[in-house]
């Protein structure tokens, strides 16, 4: 890359985050830097800017977190700004649900600030629209854990929301037995240790 693309990538890049943040209000969205969220019908919609060309779409049930805090014994996480359910440390991942282009690479030294703006616009009107469908298709977010998207946490906290305990210590074991590796640690041990201890107490 030139220096002079570079200083172009840069420049769009300061004119989109304003212009996303102003977008994304008109909208229903809320943004902390390169994150958008949005809360809908039970469900935490979030929009990762990461690259300058495009925003990845994701979702989860909004109470995964809250109860996952819970379990991990960082409750107070409960009261955060929304946006720690996005991109926090300790936040469960959401489900990939779609990629969209927004700028083209060719283009970037020549976008005007009124075409970032309809850019924007153009995407978020597809965002939302996606929403709607995603929506119409899993009204309920207590049975949203799509085979093969999901990750083995978000499976262990949709089994305990269901009441399926025996299959949460299952899935322990097995993650164990493979040596598969654990998403977090905390300062009385991993994810997995916590977890089991959280079902004894609840079998108790």
């Amino acid at each position: 890359m030139t220096r002079e693309e570079s200083r172009a990538r840069n420049a769009l890049e300061k004119v989109s985050n304003k212009c996303r943040k102003q977008v994304a209000k008109g909208f229903g969205w809320k943004q902390n830097d390169y994150l958008n969220w949005k809360i809908a019908s039970g469900y935490y919609f979030s929009l990762c800017h990461l690259v300058l060309e495009q925003v990845e779409l994701s979702v989860k049930p909004y109470f995964i977190d809250d109860l996952w805090w819970d379990i991990f014994e960082m409750p107070e996480n409960k009261q955060a700004p929304k946006s720690l359910r996005g991109n926090g440390a300790f936040a469960v991942p959401s489900v990939y649900l779609k990629e969209y282009v927004v700028f083209e690479t060719g283009k970037i030294p020549v976008y005007t600030e009124d075409d970032v703006v309809a850019q924007w616009e153009n995407t978020f009107n597809h965002v939302e629209a996606d929403i709607a469908h995603f929506l119409s298709e899993n009204p309920n977010p207590d049975s949203f854990c799509p085979s093969g998207r999901t990750n083995r946490l978000y499976d262990l906290m949709m089994d305990i929301r269901s009441g399926n305990l025996d299959q949460v210590q299952a899935r322990i074991e097995l993650s164990k037995t493979n040596r598969i590796g654990n998403f977090f640690r905390g300062p009385k041990g991993y994810d997995y240790e916590y977890i089991e201890r959280w079902l004894s107490d609840h079998k108790r």
